[in-house]
């Protein structure tokens, strides 16, 4: 319900509860709670006018309401989601992913190409083959093109 009550809200103007509710079928009290919990969330914005309060989306960013939909999804793995935010924690891969962006490359050439050490781009591409942006085939490592829409988001940003 949350996640429905963001994305009607999301770039339209300020609605009220009841006409929130109406939007969504369910009752007052029902849109009421679950807009007060992502107002105090600070993921919606409040307004008081008269005896109505009038909710409407926040301005942020895109990276920023995808996580949010994906950890508000019913059945989401939050592990799963933190995983994917992690893999570009570190410098490194970031470096790996955009230089198999140009295509596979065997591990010395990686190396090289990179600057990074034999026992650091083990680490990094272990976690980034643990996170699903790298795999090995054929004794070569490549990126993959993520079919999820955090795992895209998440390469958009870091190849461009």
């Amino acid at each position: 319900m949350r996640l429905e009550m963001l994305s009607l809200l999301n770039g339209r103007p300020p609605m009220f509860v009841q006409a929130i509710g109406e939007q969504l079928g369910c009752s007052e009290d029902v849109a009421s709670k679950q807009l007060q919990l992502l107002a105090d969330g600070d993921f919606l914005s409040q307004e008081r006018k008269g005896r109505f309060l009038f909710y409407s989306g926040m301005e942020s960013d895109r990276l920023g309401c995808l996580v949010l939909e994906e950890s508000l999804r019913d059945g989401a793995d939050l592990g799963s989601i933190m995983k994917s935010l992690t893999a570009f924690t570190h410098e490194r891969r970031i470096l790996i992913v955009r230089e198999l962006a140009k295509g596979a490359r065997v591990f010395e050439e990686l190396c090289g190409a990179t600057g990074i050490s034999l026992d650091a781009m083990k680490r990094h591409l272990r976690k980034l083959e643990g996170r699903g942006f790298v795999e090995r085939r054929d004794g070569c490592w490549h990126g993959i093109a993520r079919k999820d829409r955090l795992g895209k988001d998440l390469l958009r940003i870091v190849l461009d």
